[in-house]
């Protein structure tokens, strides 16, 4: 395994039963940092001090131009906190979590006071998925996700001012493709986004531990090479969204994960569902696509509220039947404990 995807390398086996808790904390660490966030940026510290981890908001990875209110910033967050507490409990640790404990403004999202007293499990058990878990931009096959496996992953999400929609009828597809077409032209067609975006665009051979890497939107390496330079330079929206929306009104479902609220507090909370969202539809090999834009431009999410009946869309996201695809890099934890 390449340096840069070292970090998916984690095994259950290494982690130290029989060590102090620091050891611990840091073991279920290489778990946290496996989380998703767009587009890699990885805007995550963390710090540990007695028997606390605190996951900390690196505000350098913030992308001022692609989400200005630090939305799906929180949101990764959110997922990073999955992933510890998912870990924690597989391996019998008890926890206490407190989100913003220093307030909204604050650097830290959450603090988890850890135990070696374990706690009754509060999440399914997806430990397993969280190495498996990837975003997949690969065009879907055709068939159908069973109904069953569908409504597995509502409930995953319906509770407590949180919902997600699932399309399979062409119409509900087509107008979600619509509103992502409309969403590229806008964003891609300004500078400042593309810029932003392309400082995230990688060579397949990049030895960098972030950001995109052109085999993620089927680069060959050769073309990977000029994947940032064609992001920032040229004005790729009609491309784009030529592809994303054919793969999206191909796709055997769409979903939208919306929210009652809107505020620091929530989009956390809607990470970590999320997380588990996207872990359960790894167990049943569905993958996932994921888009923020038609929901980071204040008419388009209106309209996408209108449409669903919903409140505050949060994320965009392709479902469907697919080879698994390759991971995307991931600094270790050595790299992100401040």
């Amino acid at each position: 395994m390449s340096d840069n995807l070292a970090a998916w390398d984690v095994r259950e086996e290494d982690f130290p039963i029989a060590g102090d808790l620091k050891d611990q904390m840091k073991e279920l660490l290489r778990y946290a940092v496996l989380s998703p966030s767009g587009p890699n940026t990885q805007p995550w510290k963390f710090s540990l001090k007695g028997d606390e981890i605190s996951i900390i908001t690196d505000f350098s990875r913030s992308l001022p131009a692609v989400d200005p209110t630090d939305r799906t910033l929180y949101i990764s967050h959110g997922c990073v906190l999955a992933n510890l507490l998912l870990a924690a409990e597989h391996f019998g640790l008890g926890y206490d979590v407190t989100c913003l404990p220093d307030g909204p403004s604050g650097e830290r999202t959450s603090v988890v006071r850890m135990s070696k007293k374990p706690v009754e499990s509060r999440f399914p058990d997806l430990f397993q998925q969280i190495t498996r878990r990837h975003t997949n931009r690969k065009p879907f096959e055709g068939r159908a996700i069973e109904e069953e496996k569908l409504e597995a992953l509502k409930s995953c999400i319906n509770k407590d001012g949180f919902r997600l929609d699932i399309m399979t009828d062409s119409e509900g597809k087509n107008q979600m493709a619509d509103l992502l077409a409309r969403a590229h032209k806008i964003q891609l067609g300004n500078k400042a986004f593309r810029k932003e975006l392309a400082s995230w665009v990688r060579p397949n051979i990049s030895p960098t531990k972030d950001g995109l890497p052109g085999y993620s939107f089927g680069y060959t390496d050769f073309e990977s090479f000029f994947g940032s330079f064609v992001f920032g330079t040229f004005d790729m929206s009609s491309s784009r969204a030529r592809i994303e929306t054919a793969y999206m009104k191909a796709s055997p479902a769409v979903g939208v994960l919306s929210t009652d609220r809107e505020d620091k507090m929530t989009w956390i909370k809607a990470g970590v569902l999320f997380e588990l969202l996207f872990l359960k539809a790894t167990e049943m090999d569905v993958r996932f696509d994921l888009f923020s834009q038609p929901t980071a431009i204040a008419e388009l999410r209106q309209e996408m509220a209108e449409m669903l009946g919903v409140k505050y869309p949060q994320l965009l996201i392709r479902m469907g039947y697919a080879e698994p695809a390759k991971h995307t890099p991931r600094r270790t934890v050595e790299e992100v404990l401040i």
